[in-house]
């Protein structure tokens, strides 16, 4: 999460869970609440990262994490996990082929990691440098989705509750709330 210092604020659900400890006035109606649901697969995703959609989004669905304005985002995810997975395929396959050419293993992995130039300097290989990128990639999104431990403090889930007027009745096809996102709920019970 580039630009910004300092912590991310913290969400609005979390103060009234610990009792509002600032004392500051809450704005209630804070934050998106979409609908949580799971955005259609892309059809550019390749095979790897289709196997990661199909593996995260029931997960994310569950935490209340996903809804269908994340498709975007977590294609993108997808696919950095999915090259990174190709990536790192590819590279194990060369330090196996070095192996069986005679190569110990340590040494077969230098073999893979490093390259000579033409004018004799020896620099890390594109496999590795490849690898580093989306290894960064994956990283950044998961922080966006809030699958790393240190990350999950700073998402917040969908409630999908809209916030309710006096004298009006809450509507009779509301989506019922499950995963983190009841816990948005003024005392923590679900619906």
């Amino acid at each position: 999460m580039t630009g910004s210092r300092g912590p991310l604020p913290k969400p609005v659900a979390l103060k009234v869970l610990e009792g509002n400890p600032g004392k500051r006035t809450l704005n209630l109606a804070d934050g998106i609440n979409p609908r949580i649901e799971v955005p259609s697969v892309p059809k550019h995703l390749g095979q790897e990262a289709r196997k990661e959609w199909k593996r995260i989004t029931p997960l994310l669905h569950e935490l209340g994490l996903v809804s269908g304005l994340d498709r975007a985002a977590l294609a993108l995810y997808c696919q950095a996990v999915g090259r990174l997975s190709e990536l790192e395929a590819s590279f194990n396959g060369l330090v196996d082929r070095l192996v069986a050419a005679g190569s110990n293993y340590p040494d077969a992995v230098y073999q893979a990691s490093h390259s000579v130039t033409p004018s004799g300097y020896v620099q890390q290989s594109v496999y590795v440098q490849l690898i580093g990128k989306h290894r960064e990639q994956v990283n950044r999104y998961l922080m966006h989705f809030g699958l790393s431990p240190a990350a999950r403090g700073r998402v917040q889930a969908s409630n999908y509750v809209q916030p309710s007027l006096p004298g009006m009745e809450p509507a009779a096809n509301s989506v019922p709330v499950s995963g983190f996102a009841k816990f948005g709920l003024v005392g923590g019970s679900g619906r």
